[in-house]
């Protein structure tokens, strides 16, 4: 009886000493820096970059893209299509191949 007095103050500070790593702030990790919930970055994934936000998801820290570009980044530009002729190339009298 005597040595369950003195295992339960023990047991009782590791048990109230753990949950404090668990209630720290969520944050999100990207370009070697960690962001808080809410917080935005450009990433850069497969050398294409965009605008995201760190959000939880499920309990977990996930990022959510908002934009496509970057602020500050050029607009890339659109590609155009080869096999598109122009209006003055069209043919008006079909061709024999």
């Amino acid at each position: 009886m005597a040595i369950r007095f003195l295992f339960w103050p023990a047991g009782l500070a590791l048990a109230l000493g753990s949950p404090t790593s668990l209630l720290a702030a969520p944050t999100c990790l990207a370009n070697g820096k960690s962001f808080n919930v809410g917080e935005t970055a450009c990433l850069t994934l497969a050398g294409e970059s965009y605008l995201a936000r760190c959000d939880v998801v499920l309990n977990n820290t996930s990022w959510t893209r908002i934009k496509d570009e970057c602020p500050g980044e050029a607009p890339k530009p659109h590609p155009t299509s080869l096999s598109t002729p122009t209006p003055g190339q069209t043919p008006t009298v079909p061709t024999e191949n």
